[in-house]
């Protein structure tokens, strides 16, 4: 079975108009040398790339001032689309992702984005496209990435410095000095330890 991808605009100035993915990375925006030109103020000169990977496409956004959304979430990295999802850049222009599965043996091309060829071949049932993996983004906003290694393991918090510091100088305190005192109160050793001190203050304190 052989696979056929583009993107179909929804809405925007070329309603209708198909763009067929017949390289390995497209990049979309306004700028005159990208591989899909699309005339809108909402769109950036590089707004987003296109890239294959495996058996499919992965989008990405490229810095574009008013973001790039795949069903309405917009991306944070890399995703992997699926046929059938809508792309959205900014918010005037909308491109469906379409994938066409074409058997050389029937008499129909099956396309899994749900819009079907003229009745020439025989349908043939749609090869599954890779599903997004889980996004570990705490952001807000939906990214998708491209599936990779997983870690091993978060590393484990440390406390800051300076709160590390400030528990070695409570107990410096109350080891050298609130301790002692404890202990020369509880003895009644002031006048012994200290006696010419209390003396000098008060005569006759200390006999």
């Amino acid at each position: 079975m052989e696979s056929t991808y583009k993107l179909i605009m929804r809405a925007g100035a070329e309603q209708g108009k198909e763009y067929p993915l017949e390289k390995n990375e497209i990049v979309i925006g306004r700028d005159q040398g990208d591989d899909i030109v699309i005339i809108d103020p909402e769109v950036s000169r590089r707004h987003a790339r296109v890239f294959q990977q495996g058996g499919g496409f992965v989008i990405e956004d490229l810095g574009s001032t008013n973001g790039t959304y795949v069903n309405g979430q917009r991306l944070t990295g890399p995703y992997v689309l699926r046929s059938g999802e809508l792309i959205n850049l900014g918010e005037h222009i909308s491109l469906l992702y379409d994938v066409a599965v074409f058997d050389p043996d029937a008499t129909v091309a099956s396309s899994t984005s749900g819009q079907y060829a003229p009745p020439t071949r025989q349908a043939a049932t749609p090869a599954p496209a890779p599903a997004p993996a889980k996004s570990t983004s705490p952001q807000a906003g939906f990214s998708g990435q491209v599936p990779i290694s997983p870690e091993e393991g978060a590393p484990r918090k440390r406390l800051p410095t300076w709160a590390i510091v400030l528990i070695i100088a409570i107990i410096a305190i109350v080891v050298f000095c609130v301790l002692p005192m404890v202990i020369i109160d509880a003895t009644n050793q002031w006048c012994n330890l200290f006696k010419d001190v209390f003396n000098g203050i008060s005569p006759g304190v200390c006999p």
